[in-house]
């Protein structure tokens, strides 16, 4: 790992963190589903309900990563943005703006699911959903699936361990997985581009549908 792509990883995590959804916004996204599904379908039970809501949630979050066409886009798109556009440009907001997107998703879920936003463990979890499952998206495999038993129980590990180093790691692997795709053109992370609109959708979705199955796996591992 060269020190230029060591830093990269820092500087996209102490981005993400500035302009990642605040703990109130992201219940009000998950409590505006909960609404509109009850209207709908009023004979879900609780867990039902709250994996509906996720799937909405998912549904949201792809639709913006896709709808997402370019970094001079960004700014309308994405609350929050504007700031990195301005002091970065190019790929560094692309990664960022992607990485935004679906932190910004594990933490709705989070509250779909019940957990404290408030307390720094489910923001924790939401960064590790979202850096994991890009990771696997990518073929940067942990040490094992984060949508099975095994994969709740790692996670858990990390939150009572060191786990902001552990995040701090998973995210100097995005920087180097996404600058040197960049550099082979082999993912479409152009100076100015952020991701093909078709990539970014399936790499959103793919997170999102991971961190939906971590949470149902963990409601049910919990009863």
């Amino acid at each position: 790992m060269s020190t230029e792509e060591n830093a990269a990883g820092g500087r996209l995590l102490k981005i993400v963190e500035a302009i990642a959804i605040s703990p109130e916004d992201a219940k009000q996204v998950a409590a505006s589903y909960r609404e509109q599904l009850k209207k709908k379908k009023k004979s879900l039970s609780p867990s039902e309900m709250q994996d509906a809501v996720a799937k909405q949630i998912v549904n949201r979050y792809a639709r913006m990563a896709g709808a997402v066409g370019g970094a001079s886009g960004l700014t309308g798109l994405i609350p929050g943005v504007g700031i990195v556009v301005a002091a970065t440009g190019g790929a560094m907001a692309d990664m960022a703006a992607s990485m935004k997107l679906q932190v910004d998703m594990c933490m709705c879920m989070a509250a779909a699911y019940d957990y404290d936003l408030n307390n720094e463990d489910a923001r924790h979890l939401s960064f590790l959903l979202a850096a994991g499952g890009a990771l696997e998206k990518v073929g940067e495999q942990a040490a094992a699936k984060l949508a099975s038993e095994a994969g709740v129980k790692l996670l858990k590990e990390y939150l009572r361990g060191a786990v902001l180093q552990a995040i701090k790691e998973m995210f100097k692997k995005l920087g180097i997985v996404f600058t040197r795709k960049a550099l082979e053109k082999a993912l479409p992370f152009g100076i100015g581009v952020i991701v093909g609109g078709s990539f970014n959708y399936a790499l959103t979705r793919h997170v999102g549908n991971t961190a939906r199955k971590w949470f149902f796996i963990d409601a049910n591992m919990k009863d």
